[in-house]
């Protein structure tokens, strides 16, 4: 009986570690050990919120820009390999674990695996995001202009009532605001949907944007984004049950009562003036538009307001930088087309290092290399196994799955930091706490949902 349990035992766990250890095809890939035996290495790291970190820092212990972070899968660090990954050939496909991000019976254009499906879906929305119309909109009338011009007179009243201000909060609220109006045609209200308090009130936890909870709840299931699809999928329906809370589905609902009349007051797809006109032009249908819908208004305001909310802490905190930048905007000269602002290569740089510090994506933009591929990085060899490669800094993607909205992102980053710098509105300010906890999940979260600054 011993000996048939131990040949069991031996057969099914110890001679396919022995396998993964001696013979695999990655076997001579640096790496932890416990990567190499499990996917448990990867699931742990995910679940914690601490992936960006654990694998860049061994990179760094190994001294190398490729390592083993699973049976099967490798990271990358490697600037060099963004074309081959992403680019060349329409990039290689994104992996089964993007499964894990389909709208339930909806497959998102961001989790996609069929690129036609994706594609196709794209095209009909891609205008919306040109830099002319970003530019037109950025006046003082357009839909981003008005919000930032919103956004800043709010942050100077907390400023000249001395007020403890939650700048995570008001990011949140701008940005559901931009994207919602630009995208939508209709905006959330995020930045007056609390204009009837006074402003301490609105500084309360009872003032927050309304969206929050369900999209904090979103962002924190990403931690187990990384599971087979069935597991996952069990594991979401079992939170629902269990932690989602009257107030979590309160707030989901006012998420698609707005959703819900944003489509309602569409043109059935005779105009090409927001998201869901085009995807019903393009023959999407009502309902899958209307979850395609949602998913962009979350994804297009949570990250965005996340990295906002870290630029302005820096510069808070770094009054040389911000002198700088003051100078620099106010010695621009002007241009000839009254909707284009001048390129300000130190505000670019603001706006880059505060997506770096923030870890725009502290996640793996994972992908399958092809069959019979060789992809050769720093002397190692990716030849026809499975992997999963990681390119830090790579804010908004790249190649054709590149993230659509980047230029919205982009352009609200640089509108909003330039006001807030130009208007000195930050001068006398300083942040509550010494640093920002970034989790580590699939998108960025800040530990403890708040990021203070007073005068």
């Amino acid at each position: 009986m011993f000996k048939s349990v131990f040949v069991l035992f031996f057969l099914a766990v110890a001679l396919p570690i022995y396998y993964r250890l001696r013979f695999h095809p990655f076997a001579y890939v640096p790496g932890p050990l416990l990567a190499a035996i499990s996917s448990l290495f990867l699931y742990a790291i995910c679940y914690l919120g601490i992936k960006g970190s654990v694998i860049r820092g061994y990179h760094e212990k190994y001294k190398t820009k490729v390592i083993r972070i699973g049976p099967n899968a490798i990271s990358v660090a490697d600037s060099n390999a963004v074309r081959d990954i992403y680019v060349a050939g329409g990039g290689f496909l994104k992996d089964a674990r993007y499964k894990n991000f389909n709208l339930g019976p909806v497959v998102s254009m961001f989790s996609s695996i069929d690129t036609a499906y994706r594609d196709m879906r794209a095209k009909a929305v891609a205008p919306l995001f040109s830099p002319a119309r970003l530019r037109e909109e950025s006046s003082a009338q357009g839909s981003i202009g008005r919000h930032v011009a919103d956004f800043l007179s709010q942050l100077c009243a907390f400023r000249q009532a001395k007020i403890k201000t939650d700048i995570l909060d008001l990011c949140a609220k701008l940005s559901i605001d931009v994207v919602s109006d630009y995208v939508l045609g209709q905006q959330f209200g995020g930045l007056t949907e609390h204009a009837y308090l006074g402003l301490a009130e609105r500084q309360t936890s009872d003032a927050k944007l309304s969206a929050n909870g369900f999209i904090h709840a979103i962002v924190g299931f990403s931690r187990f984004s990384l599971l087979p699809n069935p597991l996952f999928k069990l594991l979401y329906f079992v939170s629902q049950k269990i932690s989602y809370s009257d107030k979590v589905d309160k707030l989901f609902g006012r998420i698609q009562e707005f959703i819900g009349q944003v489509i309602k007051h569409t043109k059935g797809g005779k105009t090409t003036k927001s998201y869901q006109d085009r995807l019903l032009a393009a023959g999407i249908s009502f309902s899958e538009t209307t979850m395609q819908s949602e998913a962009i208004l979350f994804a297009g305001g949570d990250s965005t307001a996340v990295m906002l909310a870290t630029i302005l802490f820096h510069l808070t905190q770094n009054k040389e930088a911000r002198a700088r930048l003051l100078h620099d905007i106010r010695a621009a000269p002007p241009t000839a087309d009254d909707n284009r602002k001048p390129d300000i290569p130190f505000l670019r740089a603001c706006v880059k290092e505060g997506l770096r510090l923030g870890m725009a994506n502290p996640t793996r933009l994972t992908r399958v290399v092809p069959p019979g591929k060789n992809l050769t990085i720093d002397g190692i060899s990716t030849t026809t196994l499975p992997s999963s490669p990681t390119l830090f800094l790579i804010a908004f993607g790249a190649g054709l799955r590149a993230c659509l909205g980047k230029n919205l992102a982009m352009q609200q980053l640089l509108e909003t930091v330039a006001a807030v710098v130009d208007s000195k509105v930050l001068e006398g300010a300083r942040t509550s706490e010494e640093r920002i906890e970034v989790i580590q999940w699939f998108n960025s979260d800040i530990k403890g949902h708040h990021i203070d600054i007073e005068w």
